[in-house]
């Protein structure tokens, strides 16, 4: 009886073991299958933001970790400048140049599955920006964006077609500066019409009124970006 007792609570000492073992496992594959938007950044292929090496991006951080400064000097002797670090939303935007940003979201689709957003924004003098999707091995994959037009902010509406030619305005907006940014929270992508900057200065004025000045707004859903109404 005393023995069958012991083999008892020896099969118990040896389930917890198994068990135990099994939980730190699961727990070590969760750890190394969720990083941060800071390690996905540091380790990213540097082809992918050629203005800063690995160095420069690990430097980057650290310095801000250790209130040490928010710049480096990128691999062409210009400052670089951390301008968003949010650990709770998984965001980074870095000011590579003078006239050049670089921003980095996780997201996720409908399954769980992490996908790495990139907006690329150069400003010459007038911002214009492009985005791409790539999965953790740092492959492209076909999230749909189609970038708006600038002729989508005019409001048609407000147009007194007796004073003013359609015509006109449909040709200065014809040539799209459009920028974007990930919005914080939720997956949102934010698209600016910067048209207007490019025109002169008497075309800016008098196109103006009709032109709406708010952001337009893309969610993701099913792996495409949907307008928001």
């Amino acid at each position: 009886m005393k023995k069958n007792r012991q083999q008892k609570n020896n099969r118990l000492i040896i389930y917890s073991l198994l068990i135990s073992c099994l939980f730190t496992g699961n727990q070590y594959v969760m750890s190394q299958s969720t990083q941060s938007i800071e390690t996905w950044f540091v380790n990213m292929p540097d082809v992918l933001n050629p203005t800063l090496t690995r160095q420069n991006r690990l430097e980057l951080l650290e310095y801000h970790k250790a209130g040490r400064g928010d710049s480096i000097t990128n691999r062409f002797g210009n400052q670089a400048y951390l301008q968003t670090l949010d650990t709770l939303h998984q965001q980074i935007m870095v000011k590579n140049t003078p006239s050049s940003t670089f921003e980095m979201k996780i997201l996720y689709l409908e399954d769980n599955t992490e996908v790495l957003g990139i907006i690329r924004t150069v400003c010459a003098p007038v911002c214009l920006s492009n985005v791409e999707f790539y999965d953790t091995a740092w492959n492209v994959i076909p999230l749909r964006f189609e970038m708006p037009k600038a002729i989508e902010w005019v409001n048609s509406k407000s147009i007194p077609t007796d004073i003013v030619d359609v015509k006109w305005i449909q040709s200065l907006m014809d040539v799209s500066f459009i920028s974007l940014r990930f919005t914080a929270k939720d997956q949102f992508i934010k698209a600016k019409n910067n048209t207007l900057d490019f025109l002169s200065e008497d075309d800016r004025k008098a196109l103006a009124p009709y032109v709406s000045d708010k952001p337009i707004l893309f969610e993701l859903k099913q792996r495409t970006w949907r307008r928001k109404p």
